[in-house]
């Protein structure tokens, strides 16, 4: 068996072991067995259980990353719509890699001071302070700073992606549709409103 290979199938492995057990539960060990190795076969390649959920962390960036820009790609830079595209690729992301996605925001599982960890992150926080950019010189929200925006943007998309993935959205009592992709629209609209 190849080293990258085994290096993938660990990765695949924790995912598998996390939504099993929670990541509290998975370990190394557990991992191994999943992948049919030994123990010791996972310090080739991850100094400890940490530096295993980081390259699954990074992995989920790198993913999210793709997905946006796959969201973004031709659709109309005016009235925000780029960016309630990035955001309903965001809750899809939660939706459809739960596991991935738990795994990313939870820095206590992670080397936080891992480079590719932080590149990954600069990166997907980079296309969104891009998006929004862009937005914003075709007249959505301008007079906000880009920072906050992309902050207050990404706070509600993140919390909306959690309550749908938790199935929040389908407990409370309402008459009202409550479907992210709907709701991001009028996110996307009342950001644009901000003066």
């Amino acid at each position: 068996m190849r080293q990258v290979d085994l290096r993938q199938r660990l990765i695949r492995a924790a995912e598998q072991e996390i939504a099993a057990c929670g990541p509290a539960k998975a370990s190394l060990r557990a991992i191994a067995r999943r992948v049919g190795v030994s123990h010791q076969a996972t310090a080739h390649h991850f100094e400890d259980r940490a530096g295993l959920f980081t390259a699954l962390a990074v992995e989920g960036f790198e993913l999210l990353l793709s997905r946006t820009r796959s969201a973004v790609s031709g659709v109309p830079v005016a009235g925000g719509q780029q960016v309630t595209a990035a955001g309903v690729a965001y809750v899809e992301f939660a939706a459809r890699q739960p596991t991935m996605f738990d795994v990313m925001f939870r820095p206590e599982l992670l080397h936080a001071d891992d480079p590719a960890l932080g590149a990954a992150r600069l990166a997907h926080r980079a296309l969104l302070l891009d998006l929004v950019g862009a937005a914003q010189a075709a007249g959505w929200a301008a007079s906000v700073p880009t920072e906050e925006l992309v902050t207050i943007g990404w706070a509600t998309v993140h919390g909306l992606a959690v309550l749908q993935r938790d199935a929040q959205l389908t407990v409370v009592p309402t008459e009202v549709e409550l479907d992210p992709a709907r709701l991001l629209v009028v996110i996307g609209r009342a950001l644009g409103a901000l003066v």
